[in-house]
């Protein structure tokens, strides 16, 4: 009240009109304490549930960091995983090499074949020519002879 006292500067007379002035600056100041009171009020109350919704997010941070360690674990047992497949591929690269190696010893062993085939047919000539002749020379010496 002083304050509003000091604005009004040297007053000499209060009448009714000036005291009603007064009254309602005074009102007026009341209300907007009243208001500040309330917003003080009401963000206090926003603070409250801020605090909420952080500690929301804050859980859902948790549950994040919880999906994103069992995604690691994933993708752990993926890279195991690859490296059976790597050790499994190098398992049929031996069978394969090991494979050719045989495949190599069948054509030599096939090589071989084709040289006892020669001598088969070489053989079965001689005796062919061998068996015309023989039957040639009793035919002979059984009309000649």
């Amino acid at each position: 009240m002083e304050a509003l006292l000091e604005k009004e500067g040297n007053v000499e007379s209060w009448n009714d009109e000036r005291l009603d002035e007064l009254s309602r600056r005074v009102d007026a100041g009341f209300e907007k304490m009243a208001t500040k009171v309330e917003l003080t009020a009401l963000k206090n109350e926003m603070n409250l549930r801020f605090d909420g919704v952080d500690a929301r997010f804050e859980e859902v941070d948790r549950r994040f960091d919880e999906v994103s360690g069992r995604f690691d674990e994933v993708s752990g047992r993926f890279d195991e995983i690859s490296g059976r497949f790597d050790e499994i591929s190098g398992r049929f690269g031996e069978v394969n090499g090991r494979l050719s190696e045989i495949g190599g010893r069948f054509g030599e062993v096939a090589g071989r074949f084709d040289k006892i085939e020669d001598r088969l047919d070489r053989l079965n000539n001689t005796l062919l020519i061998g068996l015309f002749g023989l039957v040639a020379a009793v035919i002979a010496n059984g009309i000649w002879g």
